[in-house]
């Protein structure tokens, strides 16, 4: 009669084989995840600005057509100023009495913003939009386009910019440049 050599034998007595990872093989593992992660990241924190100031010239957007339909709903001029204020964009909106207009949405969180172009058609007192009681903009005389040039920053480079176009017309649309 044979005696078991251990409780890893098989029946012949044979030693069983273990199966399993080595600690050698699972630090090799590790390694090659930790290697692929720090290559993708870089690319997911831009992916991240460049989310961020897409959906923050998308709100900023949203805003402009929201208070354009208001001055005409309500028949008044309507003023909107954009800041970039704290690491977010700060929306006013008021009646030419100074009386907020709009309530609820008047800040966007915009961490990796750069700081907001205003052009002319002219923008003047930094950003400030008008609107009045026919949906027409105001806040700039003539056929120009104003403009707002929203976008982010990695490392003090500049990421993804996107452009808000507002018409004579009162249209406000968005591209990316």
């Amino acid at each position: 009669m044979r005696v078991p050599l251990s409780n890893n034998s098989d029946r012949d007595g044979t030693l069983a084989r273990q199966a399993g990872f080595s600690f050698v093989e699972l630090m090799i593992a590790v390694a090659i995840i930790g290697i692929a992660a720090a290559i993708a990241m870089p690319s997911f924190t831009r992916m991240y600005i460049d989310y961020q100031a897409k959906a923050t010239a998308s709100e900023i957007t949203r805003h402009l057509v929201l208070a354009r339909t208001r001055a005409m709903t309500t028949n008044q001029t309507l003023s909107v100023q954009i800041l970039l204020v704290n690491g977010g964009v700060q929306i006013t909106t008021t009646n030419l009495a100074g009386a907020p207009a709009l309530q609820g949405l008047n800040t966007i969180d915009a961490v990796h913003m750069a700081p907001l172009v205003f052009n002319n058609g002219g923008i003047p007192n930094g950003g400030v939009v008008q609107f009045n009681s026919y949906g027409l903009r105001t806040s700039v005389p003539g056929t120009g386009v104003q403009t707002i040039q929203v976008g982010g920053t990695l490392g003090g480079t500049p990421t993804t910019q996107y452009r808000i176009n507002i018409a004579p017309s009162g249209t406000s649309g968005l591209v990316r440049l």
